[in-house]
């Protein structure tokens, strides 16, 4: 006996939206692979979620077509335990700090919240060469803290409108 075969389908549609760029802007050697390197800070006399000792930073882009009139730059690291928006210490070692974290911000002073972040940066065609300055801070998480030596690693991604 031969049974019949039955078959069953349905129909799915895939939306694909996407942009193509002549070209984007180039990032300058300097900020990529870029150490910094922040002074040393008091943790004696800093609190708990307060930024101290900041170094400032920047990503510098030149050669943006004319067509681009902004970039979105996006920070992913690994971070905190205790306070998410910031970067976690990634030393394992003996002589690491505990109860610190390292904080980045904007030109503003405004914390770039590690784990949900895109900032937004203007082209100014006036310009040669784009300069989007930065700051990275030390942060206290808790009162059990000890001095040490922190290391953090952030990247950073650029998508054009």
């Amino acid at each position: 006996m031969v049974l019949p075969r039955v078959g069953f389908s349905e129909r799915v549609t895939i939306n694909i939206n996407a942009s193509v760029l002549e070209r984007s802007c180039t990032i300058v050697n300097e900020s990529l692979n870029l150490n910094i390197d922040l002074q040393g800070g008091d943790l004696r006399q800093s609190r708990i979620g307060i930024p101290f000792a900041g170094t400032p930073f920047s990503i510098k882009l030149t050669d943006c077509p004319e067509n681009l009139s902004s970039a979105n730059i996006t920070f992913t690291g690994e971070s905190d335990i205790t306070m998410g928006n910031l970067l976690k210490n990634i030393d394992n070692t003996e002589n690491a700090a505990q109860g610190v974290a390292l904080g980045l911000y904007d030109s503003n002073i405004n914390n770039i919240d590690i784990q949900n972040n895109k900032e937004t940066l203007n082209i100014d065609h006036d310009q040669e060469t784009q300069t989007f300055k930065f700051f990275a801070y030390y942060v206290k998480t808790n009162d059990v803290s000890t001095a040490g030596k922190i290391i953090s690693v952030v990247d950073f991604e650029l998508a054009y409108d």
